[in-house]
């Protein structure tokens, strides 16, 4: 039996979708969007196809209707109409999982994986520290063939993925392969603190650093400093920072990690649609060390505030840092949730972070100081497997460093 949602709801909802829309976060309602949001309530000229379409639908849709999937669909729709590249709607549970997330906390078992593409499993690159998996006996160089008995040859890498993902005290089987040797391990899944942050002395010269951020997330800062503090305790007097494949993330934490590497002044300025600013500085406090900050065209928004900000602080001469890799993604623009009563979001561009002394480089990206593309044979390794010693962009900001010396 088919489910006819009331036509009165409907314009209801759409009506409550244009408005919160134009109250988003951050930005005060001018006369302008006054103006909009009476054009849309005086006669609802604004609804009249898609009221059309609901009565048809209504009358002769053969399928069952479901509000809660109209609705959604509805304000997908508005956003896509936005022209908003970046602009995302988000059901309560993907809102809360991002949450989460951004906060440095994830349900799982603790597991940093690759997919395998020619064996069709997922391999593990590294076991988070006294995570479920840990404790489970997991390990980097194991192979996951199976998920609660389902193959992952079968359902792909991201559905697997996304199977051993679930509720908190739960419990996930895989079936893993070590060698030449199958097990079957158990895991009950926990809040996890990501690890955004990894770091080693480089092989060949142990006075430098390599910190490597895929990320900024809430806790970005904290393992940021104890990388760098760890790193000095070993004898590293410079620093290589990679960002590559970073897209961004949270700006307090980024600004968080700036303050603490670059010397008094600023470090980012926002203009927001509204016309309201907000301008962030550093404090006197500082890393006093030579920087290279590796670069590619996936590393974007936040970070690349982060390399852009460096280079702008090189330039006065109030540090010593080389951008090294090749040109940006591009993405100089800032966004802010609306959540929604019901704890669904959306997200829209709602301003513009510009670096400290530079221009902003949304559209265009950050160029490298030192343009090095990753090597052919580099490329066919999978970026998270490269080391030392094959990885030619690493080993030419090494350079740029000793340079620098």
């Amino acid at each position: 039996m088919n489910k006819k949602i009331p036509l009165f709801s409907v314009v209801i909802l759409l009506v409550l979708a244009v408005v919160v829309t134009f109250n988003v976060t951050y930005l005060t309602i001018n006369e302008k969007h006054n103006k909009a949001i009476n054009d849309v309530l005086s006669g609802y000229s604004f609804f009249d196809k898609l009221l059309d379409l609901h009565d048809f639908a209504c009358e002769n849709y053969v399928g069952e209707m479901k509000d809660e999937d109209v609705v959604d669909a509805m304000i997908k729709g508005y956003l896509e109409g936005l022209g908003d590249p970046y602009a995302q709607y988000l059901t309560a549970e993907e809102y809360a999982a991002f949450q989460n997330e951004q906060g440095g906390n994830a349900v799982g078992i603790g597991i940093n994986v690759i997919t395998d593409s020619e064996a069709k499993t997922i391999e593990i690159i590294s076991v988070i520290p006294e995570s479920p998996a840990e404790v489970a006996g997991l390990c980097g160089g194991d192979f996951i063939v199976a998920v609660d008995g389902t193959s992952v040859a079968e359902i792909g890498y991201y559905a697997a993925v996304n199977l051993i993902a679930g509720e908190k005290d739960t419990s996930v089987t895989l079936t893993v392969r070590r060698g030449e040797e199958e097990l079957t391990v158990t895991c009950v899944r926990q809040e996890i603190k990501t690890q955004s942050v990894s770091y080693h002395v480089f092989a060949d010269d142990h006075t430098v650093g390599v910190i490597r951020i895929s990320e900024f997330n809430g806790t970005t800062p904290d393992q940021f400093k104890e990388a760098v503090e760890t790193l000095k305790e070993q004898g590293c007097k410079k620093f290589v920072f990679d960002l590559r494949y970073n897209p961004g993330g949270e700006l307090n934490s980024i600004l968080s990690v700036l303050d603490y590497l670059l010397p008094e002044g600023p470090l980012a300025h926002i203009f927001y649609q509204s016309g309201s600013e907000k301008h962030y500085d550093s404090d006197a406090s500082y890393l006093d060390a030579p920087m290279a900050v590796l670069i590619n065209r996936q590393t974007a928004s936040a970070a690349e505030l982060f390399a852009s900000s460096i280079r702008d602080y090189a330039k006065e001469g109030q540090c010593e840092a080389v951008l090294v890799g090749v040109k940006t993604y591009g993405k100089g623009v800032l966004q802010t949730y609306y959540r929604f009563k019901d704890g669904s979001a959306f997200k829209i561009s709602v301003g513009r972070y510009d670096p400290p002394y530079g221009e902003n480089y949304d559209g265009m990206g950050v160029l490298p100081d030192i343009e090095v593309e990753l090597s052919e044979e580099a490329s066919k390794i999978n970026f998270n497997k490269l080391t030392d010693k094959n990885d030619n962009q690493l080993i030419a900001a090494i350079h740029a460093l000793a340079d620098q010396a």
